[in-house]
């Protein structure tokens, strides 16, 4: 009687090539835009591959991937932290945010497929089902609800770099909330399905109109948060 051959679902499943350090770059990319790790941090690649139980190289690859983000920074010593903010250079990131967002919208208007309409839809279902939950989620949710309208504009380019900024005002959204919270407006929500209409009826006009007020309901957020004497909102435990 001869031996049957073992279950596939007993046999020890295969670590896909690249997927360590899919994962470290998963949960790195996750930190840095929650600041859990904090821009100017020092990255240090032996201390990161014993903290996740590997070796170097996934570790490095998932640096060099943040790194293309504009996520960390490479020195010329060769070693690595989290990429700093330079609050100087805060006015051109709004700019070029604004000019961006409102290219790939418009784009996204004229460009979309049918398959592509129906990913914004479905990133603007999971925004909404974030409402409510936990600030991080909701952040998030509306990074991926823009995004999404970035890849309809059918334009690589415009959509890596609209991702970058994107990222960062991921951790400008985290930094305003850490310190006095983050609420979006009701008329913030409510824009999101008047983008979706005007993609969906092709109105390219309309659909950079929406995306400009969008960014600049950022933009006054944020500037008001630098202005706030942020001393005010820390409380100090006299007992």
């Amino acid at each position: 009687m001869t031996e049957s051959a073992p279950q596939n679902g007993n046999q020890p499943k295969k670590r896909v090539r690249g997927e360590r350090g899919l994962q470290i770059y998963q949960n790195l990319r996750r930190e840095i835009l929650t600041l859990a790790l904090r821009p100017g941090k020092p990255l240090d690649e032996t201390k990161l591959a014993s903290k996740y139980n590997t070796s170097r190289s996934p570790v490095r690859e998932a640096l060099i991937r943040l790194s293309g983000e504009g996520l960390v920074l490479t020195l010329p010593n060769r070693s690595t932290l989290v990429a700093p903010f330079d609050l100087l250079l805060i006015p051109k990131y709004l700019d070029a945010l604004s000019l961006l967002q409102r290219t790939t919208h418009y784009l996204a208007a004229i460009q979309r497929n049918t398959g592509q309409l129906e990913e914004i839809k479905k990133a603007q279902s999971h925004f909404l089902e974030t409402l409510g939950q936990n600030d991080t989620s909701t952040i998030e949710a509306n990074m991926e609800f823009h995004l999404s309208i970035s890849v309809a504009s059918c334009n690589p380019y415009f959509t890596t770099a609209y991702k970058r900024l994107l990222n960062e005002g991921m951790r400008m959204h985290h930094m305003h909330l850490e310190y006095i919270g983050w609420e979006l407006e009701e008329k913030e929500i409510s824009e999101h399905q008047e983008l979706i209409d005007a993609i969906e009826g092709k109105d390219a006009l309309r659909a950079e109109k929406l995306a400009q007020s969008h960014a600049e309901k950022f933009d006054h957020r944020f500037i008001r948060f630098l202005s706030q004497k942020l001393s005010e909102h820390i409380q100090i435990n006299t007992h």
